[in-house]
């Protein structure tokens, strides 16, 4: 909320706006991280996996210690906790390294832990324990299935019936937890808008909305959203644009290396083509869809793990399946079970000549053979020229029986509404599931539905889960998360962009994207306002989070950056955006009431506040001034309220 209390009216304008402007941006720094100087993977995962693994993984809990993953390190052993995050002092396990006591000295057997690795741990104990999520130095036991599994509905609860709940209120029973409470009819309005088609409500649709009495209302307003196929299209581009590593200008595109599939991509969109057809055309690719497979050219040398076989093998792995296959792609992977062998197999599948493994960057002297990771549904022709390899590739990953692929998928749309995977991290599929059931029912009736992904986003958007009040979380929570409902979501830089541009009508003249974005039928009229998504990066979405998609992107950083809050409190392409916007509200004539009330329903879809409106107003007057409204337009749209989706 705006407060009077925190938030004065400005005295003149350079302060107003950096006042303004810092109030709401700055307010998301204390929940950033940072990564500090010791890298796990690198640098601790190899000392503990000397020294601890062999007692406290897998099956083996020594004095009820199991360090397999973070959380298990956490809980502690059977007598107190291990390991204390951000006190190295106080940690058990440095104490034990260093004790000179034979009896209690770890570990039991074998040489001493040197000085300088125990160095290493302290070091990563006081930065906070960062573990990559994912990494495991053990074996737990589960394994994740390949085949789609059948998920028999519990019995409904609270009249809920929409399967999503059912089996959600199953396990808050089980657990003794109580139902998250409904979000109230403009809470869901603004957040439905915003997930589905990437635009906040105006202030007409609000009062629509909230008058009328209709029941089944927020279903029909779903349906309504995704059926706009151009906005849906617009909105969508920056996930697929993301993971498809597809974009508009950037590495590769000077000299050649690299090729858009822009237009198929929003054409495909735009026609809701099924997610199984369109895996098909991305692996076994016509012209226009070929860009995703051939990766980047790179200029000059590359390390022979970022060759256009190797990022083929790394990219559908990652995309279509949930796994990692960079680090396999080096050597055997420590993450998880994928090998050399394996990644460089998946590449061959691809690859235009012989290709021999290279490990750590080293030829080997072995070939690889094209082969399919999955050989209980089938396998590919190794003697088989490659576009034929690559049809038999696209049929195994969309094969009935590879339940991976329509997990993945589903996990990633459950993420994008609901602010965290069922498994999570998305690219780590091979991490159990906070709830199996709920993976696995969606997986099936998502291909049961024809692998329809407007369908999908419509069914979980239409669940009293979806529908809830939003949970607030202070920091990203590990793997002992337990769902309480939706997580808010910070705007991604083009929703944030498309509400600013919407608000102030100042949205760019052209898109850069070449995709065909008129409807059917609607002779001369003109399509809709340019998006975010069709243009090329500036430094303000760069700065907001907008990646360069050299890489495959699938989750992008939550937390704001010193950068971002800078920029958006006094960055020169906002200024011109709401030094211009100011001057077309202006142009409407509302009175400075008006005007306050008009923008507080827009961007947050209320009403100001009594505290509130005495503040909006004094600052605006009669919002005749422009430097003045430009004001009014730095405190709203820089507030966190604006900026979260709730």
């Amino acid at each position: 909320m705006i407060s009077p209390r925190t938030i004065r009216p400005p005295v003149g304008r350079p302060v107003s706006r950096l006042s303004a402007a810092l109030a709401g941006a700055l307010a998301f720094l204390s929940m950033s991280t940072t990564r500090g100087e010791v890298d796990f993977a690198h640098d601790v995962m190899p000392i503990l996996t000397k020294h601890c693994t062999e007692c406290h993984t897998g099956n083996k809990k020594k004095g009820g210690l199991a360090m397999n993953t973070r959380a298990e390190l956490l809980a502690g052993s059977e007598f107190s906790e291990v390991v204390v995050p951000g006190d190295s002092s106080k940690s058990l396990m440095i104490e034990l390294m260093e004790s000179r006591d034979d009896d209690e000295w770890m570990p039991p057997k074998g040489p001493r832990v040197p000085a300088e690795e125990i160095a290493v741990l302290k070091t990563w104990i006081d930065e906070g324990m960062m573990w990559e999520p994912g990494v495991r130095l053990g074996d737990t036991g589960w394994e994740p299935p390949l085949k789609p599994r059948r998920v028999e509905l519990p019995a409904p609860r609270h009249g809920r019936t929409h399967p999503v709940d059912r089996i959600l209120d199953a396990g808050l029973a089980r657990d003794k937890r109580e139902l998250p409470a409904p979000a109230s009819d403009a809470a869901f309005l603004r957040r439905a808008k915003l997930d589905a088609v990437g635009l906040l409500p105006t202030p007409a649709e609000l009062e629509e909305f909230l008058a009328d009495p209709a029941a089944d209302k927020r279903e029909k307003l779903v349906e309504r959203l995704l059926a706009d196929d151009v906005a849906y299209a617009d909105h969508w581009l920056t996930k697929w644009n993301d993971l498809l590593r597809n974009d508009y200008t950037g590495t590769g595109f000077i000299t050649g290396g690299r090729k858009q599939i822009t237009t198929w991509l929003y054409r495909s969109l735009r026609q809701n083509k099924p997610y199984d057809q369109l895996v098909r055309e991305l692996v076994a690719p016509s012209n226009e869809s070929a860009g995703f497979i051939d990766g980047i050219k790179w200029r000059g040398e590359v390390n022979s793990s970022q060759t256009r076989d190797i990022q083929f093998s790394q990219n559908v792995s990652q995309v279509f399946l949930g796994i990692n296959m960079k680090c396999a792609s080096c050597h055997d992977s420590f993450i998880d079970r994928w090998t050399l062998s394996e990644a460089y197999n998946l590449a061959a599948i691809y690859a235009d000549k012989p290709l021999e493994l290279n490990r750590c960057d080293k030829p080997t002297g072995r070939m690889a053979t094209p082969k399919w990771i999955f050989p209980e549904i089938g396998d590919v022709d190794p003697k088989a020229p490659k576009a034929e390899r690559l049809k038999q590739l696209a049929a195994l990953m969309t094969h009935p029986d590879n339940g991976r692929f329509t997990r993945t998928l589903v996990n990633r749309i459950w993420k994008n509404l609901m602010g965290r995977g069922i498994v999570h991290p998305v690219d780590a599929m091979d991490t159990e599931p906070w709830n199996e059931d709920l993976l696995d029912y969606l997986a099936v009736r998502f291909a049961d539905d024809g692998y329809d992904l407007r369908k999908l986003i419509r069914f979980i958007m239409t669940s009293q889960a979806y529908q809830a009040r939003t949970v607030v979380l202070a920091k990203e929570p590990g793997e002992d998360y337990v769902y309480q409902g939706p997580i808010a979501k910070r705007m991604t830089a083009e929703q944030l962009l498309d509400s600013i541009w919407q608000i102030t009508g100042t949205h760019p003249a052209k898109p850069d994207a070449n995709v065909d974005r008129t409807s059917p039928g609607a002779g001369d009229s003109s399509p809709p306002p340019v998006r975010a998504a069709l243009v090329k990066m500036d430094f303000l979405m760069r700065s907001l989070g907008r990646p360069n998609r050299d890489q495959v992107v699938t989750t992008r950083p939550n937390d704001l950056t010193t950068l971002q809050a800078i920029d958006l409190a006094n960055g020169e392409t906002l200024a011109r955006y709401l030094g211009d916007g100011a001057q077309h509200l202006v142009s409407l004539g509302k009175s400075g009431r008006e005007l306050v009330d008009w923008l507080s329903l827009h961007a947050l879809a209320r009403k100001p506040a009594p505290g509130e409106l005495t503040v909006l107003l004094e600052l605006v007057g009669d919002a005749r001034d422009p430097v003045k409204v430009e004001d009014l337009l730095w405190l709203v749209l820089m507030h966190p309220e604006f900026q979260i989706i709730r």
